[in-house]
């Protein structure tokens, strides 16, 4: 290192997994807008100069400092192992800080070998803009060098390269339900002898105190109100009633009679009314059926189990369930819509819903690597089984009208497409045991977000 002259090591080196490549592009790309030469294996930007052939060679004589992404998959893969070697002996000949740690995904130093784990992160696990800051003050403090040439005009160029970019329209799927019908009228009951505990499943309705409910029909089961008195109000013409904003109330009704159809189908609740989720053996295999985006026959699980490795080393499964969640938006775009977000809920082998902190951790060691692909599967049988692969479903019906949805998302069409083979490739986590060097650590850890 001595021998060279700094103009040599002009480049920053990003070392990475395969699984990380998102990120090493992303960090690439705003890299070089920035200035700096940067080495990132299948990226090629400035002065048409490729990644080196010879690795060791480019580490030793021409970086100037190696970006390391720290990550559940880097710290066991043998090529960026041997990368951070190389790099922290150059450290330790040259008296400087020639590694630069980043933290992909919240690792703990105690995963990491002794060498590595005493040198300070540049946390990327919290936010990627943030942990960007911290990368630009670290190589702006160590003088890292820049050219001359204009960075962001390099990654316009890349981008153009690329050919990613297709002249011809793209279909855009939504998470968006169409409210085809919807009634008209809100009934509101006055009952005089106070709230009746036991009918949040078994009827769809609004509690505006514990004598007032609003609902879009009388309850089909459980006590009869045919004698309370009961107002009926035409919420779209009658803006406001009783303190309320009358879209309110039939927002949270749409909402409520979509979890009411979903109980009804089988789905379970948790206890606290929190989350709807696919409970077991509700479908056969825990599979969701439906026809995909192509056209072609296809499933996903809506219930699935993982295995996870504690701190003391032993395994432990845990039990996944899709859990939807409900958004009705009436007004937001000209047509009533109900957006629906998918999440995942967990519990143990026996249904006992895992603590938060662990809960979190395990959820985002599972859908880390589910992509538009996989989430839009997940949704499309989602709403394929609320709707019976009908093409309109109805969850309520009442003396002023049904509430009926449509029995797929919206979709949408771009002018211009994206050539998905011209993209780099992108890892995909198959549905089962996470493999061994996925695992989570389990133990109590301050430093995982």
């Amino acid at each position: 290192m001595a021998n060279m002259s700094k103009d040599q090591r002009a480049h920053l080196f990003i070392s990475y997994a395969s699984e990380d490549y998102e990120l090493a592009e992303w960090l690439t790309l705003k890299l070089t807008a920035e200035g700096y030469e940067v080495w990132c294996a299948k990226i090629k930007l400035l002065g048409g100069e490729s990644y080196p052939r010879d690795i060791d060679i480019a580490i030793k004589e021409r970086t100037f400092r190696l970006l390391a992404l720290l990550s559940q998959h880097s710290i066991r893969k043998p090529n960026p192992l041997k990368e951070r070697t190389l790099a922290l002996n150059i450290s330790r000949e040259g008296a400087i800080d020639f590694l630069i740690p980043l933290n992909v995904d919240g690792l703990s130093p105690t995963r990491l070998d002794w060498m590595t784990s005493d040198l300070t992160f540049i946390p990327f696990h919290e936010s990627w803009a943030s942990g960007f800051a911290q990368l630009l003050e670290k190589l702006a403090s160590i003088g890292a060098p820049r050219h001359g040439l204009n960075g962001r005009e390099a990654v316009c160029q890349w981008f153009a390269a690329r050919g990613s970019v297709l002249e011809k329209p793209e279909r855009i799927w939504t998470n968006l339900l169409e409210v085809r019908e919807i009634p008209r009228t809100l009934l509101k009951f006055a009952l005089p002898t106070g709230r009746i505990d036991g009918w949040a499943q078994a009827w769809p309705h609004y509690w505006q105190k514990p004598s007032v409910a609003w609902a879009f029909a009388y309850p089909t089961s459980g006590p009869d109100l045919s004698s309370c008195p009961v107002e009926r109000i035409d919420w779209q013409s009658e803006y406001r009633h009783s303190g309320l904003r009358t879209i309110d109330v039939v927002t949270n009704l749409v909402r409520q009679h979509l979890i009411h159809h979903c109980i009804h189908k089988g789905m379970a609740i948790t206890t606290d009314k929190r989350e709807l989720y696919f409970p077991p053996g509700l479908l056969r295999d825990g599979r969701l059926n439906f026809v995909g985006y192509d056209g072609k026959k296809s499933w996903v699980r809506a219930v699935g189990e993982r295995t996870f490795r504690q701190r003391d080393g032993l395994r432990q499964k845990s039990r996944y369930h899709l859990s939807p969640v409900f958004r009705p938006m009436l007004r937001a775009f000209g047509q009533p819509m109900v957006q629906i977000q998918l999440r995942v809920h967990l519990t143990d082998l026996a249904g006992a819903p895992l603590d938060g902190a662990k809960a979190l951790r395990r959820r985002k060691s599972i859908c880390k690597h589910w992509w538009n692909h996989e989430w839009l599967s997940r949704l499309l049988g989602v709403v394929s089984w609320l709707a019976d692969g009908r093409e309109t479903f109805k969850i309520a019906d009442t003396t002023s009208g049904p509430l009926v949805l449509a029995g797929a998302p919206i979709r949408l069409a771009a002018p211009v497409g994206i050539d998905e083979g011209a993209l780099a490739p992108v890892y995909v986590d198959e549905d089962g045991e996470i493999p061994d060097d996925d695992l989570e650590d389990d133990g109590d850890d301050e430093n995982r977000s």
